[in-house]
């Protein structure tokens, strides 16, 4: 791993200290991780990214109200292998995240943010910012811990183009 690669991670290690520091207190804060599988449906860099791999994400957030949240976290976006080329993605993102409750137990995610993704492909390396969103429901065990599933878009400029890259998890989210 190159050491320009760590930079993005270093701004989120800083934003997410920044965060707990703007929270005078731990009421709001929580964390989680997920794991699923992601899909390249476009091509990117000539590698046909119609494969699928095993990824996740970690993050962190603030509950500013019942209904809006900001997270930040990193992701695992797979890594794919057709029989003559292959590719991984890895990202950093920023997210709003609105709730919408509908029982006691459940609610309605949506997402909307941005992200810097580097992508490995076996005919070169790019890394790019771009748009992120997302749709998704969360199920309280408790008051503190909740189960959610999320489907995940990561739009990137990257090798001149576009693509896209989708990301299917389910995972935990523990607030504090």
């Amino acid at each position: 791993m190159k050491v320009r690669n760590f930079k993005p991670l270093i701004a989120v290690v800083l934003v997410a200290g920044s965060l707990g520091a703007i929270a005078a207190s731990t009421d709001g804060l929580y964390a989680g991780a997920s794991l699923g599988t992601s899909k390249y449906p476009d091509t990117v860099n000539g590698v046909a990214g119609n494969g699928s791999g095993i990824s996740g994400k970690v993050y962190g957030g603030y509950q500013l109200n019942p209904n809006f949240a900001v997270e930040l976290g990193v992701a695992k976006l797979g890594d794919v292998s057709t029989s003559s080329d292959q590719m991984n993605g890895q990202s950093e993102f920023l997210d709003a995240v609105g709730t919408l409750p509908l029982s006691d137990k459940w609610s309605l995610l949506g997402r909307v943010g941005v992200a810097h993704v580097d992508l490995n492909t076996s005919l070169g390396n790019d890394s790019g910012n771009g748009l992120k969103v997302g749709l998704g429901a969360q199920y309280s065990l408790t008051s503190n811990v909740a189960i959610r599933g999320e489907w995940e878009r990561y739009q990137m400029k990257v090798f001149d183009a576009t693509p896209n890259a989708d990301q299917y998890t389910i995972g935990l989210r523990v607030a504090f």
